[in-house]
């Protein structure tokens, strides 16, 4: 009887059992399939976030999921849960944006929304406009006239828009806040956790959160009210140009151009890099700023 032979013609042997060429075709498989991750996969890692190439920035507004900024051109540049070809063809002097929509005021003063899919977002007829805020659902804005309008997905318009003239408008999730022409400030909605019950005095600016709500004073110091459970509520002391509030952490630009943050920073949202900033816009777990020479400089995960 021929011997028992110890190997197996284009394979091997271990033990008692054969390892074919089925082995070798495996192997070769699974080291192509490895390859083709690494191709994909490694550029996308290595990729630039979508904000490090712009240039001539003015503002920015960002939400949980995504951003758009506004240039210098008048354009709109959108990233994240935004599509970038999805909005609207048109020039712009400010932007704002939701939690599923961006709205803007055009350069004839209209304002123009669309959804993050880039379908066309309820709007309203017939008013000119001088600014608009975007929120979870709902956008209001200040007429040219100096009224409030509001609009936004059914439900979603929570309390007794206020009558009066209004320089300023901030929406949150369930309130929204204006600065009338005296600089007081009105809010209306819902209020479990006292977001709209400002204090009194005179606000030259202010941004509304979920469930708070932050101001600059005419002074230029900052006062928030509502909800504190991540000390967001809690402002440092000292001057300020302009406010943001994110979720649950708020950050402010201050005369020298440099940003200070309070509130959770878990994930380094309440971190600012050194540098010049003119504004910033704050989200869930990630801060974005404009830097004095007109690009973006962001902090935080926002993933």
């Amino acid at each position: 009887m021929r011997p028992r032979e110890n190997y197996v013609r284009f394979g091997f042997r271990i033990g008692e059992r054969d390892w074919g060429s089925g082995w070798f075709v495996t192997l070769a498989v699974f080291a192509i399939a490895i390859g083709v991750f690494f191709l994909i996969a490694l550029p996308s890692c290595l990729r630039d976030d979508p904000w490090e190439s712009l240039e001539g920035v003015t503002s920015i507004s960002m939400e949980s999921r995504g951003a758009c900024a506004l240039l210098r051109d008048g354009a709109v540049a959108c990233w994240g849960s935004f599509r970038e070809d999805g909005r609207p063809d048109r020039t712009f002097v400010s932007v704002s944006v939701g939690r599923h929509h961006a709205c803007g005021v055009t350069t004839d003063s209209l304002v123009v929304c669309w959804r993050a899919d880039g379908k066309p977002w309820g709007e309203p007829q017939g008013d000119r406009f001088a600014s608009v805020s975007s929120g979870l659902d709902q956008a209001c804005g200040v007429t040219s006239a100096g009224a409030l309008r509001c609009w936004g997905s059914p439900g979603f318009v929570h309390g007794t828009v206020p009558e009066g003239d209004f320089t300023a408008v901030s929406v949150g999730n369930y309130h929204s806040c204006g600065i009338r022409a005296d600089g007081s400030v009105a809010c209306w909605g819902v209020n479990d956790r006292g977001q709209a019950a400002p204090p009194e005095g005179a606000f030259s600016s202010l941004s509304a959160g979920p469930l708070y709500t932050c101001g600059i004073r005419v002074n230029q110091s900052v006062e928030c009210w509502g909800a504190n459970d991540a000390g967001q509520a809690t402002p440092p002391g000292g001057s300020f140009t302009s406010i943001t509030a994110g979720w649950k952490h708020a950050c402010g630009v201050r005369p020298d151009h440099s940003v200070a943050c309070w509130g959770l920073n878990a994930q380094g949202q309440a971190t600012p890099p050194p540098g010049q900033f003119t504004v910033a816009s704050a989200g869930l777990n990630q801060t974005c700023g404009v830097t004095t020479s007109g690009t973006v400089v962001c902090w935080g995960p926002g993933r």
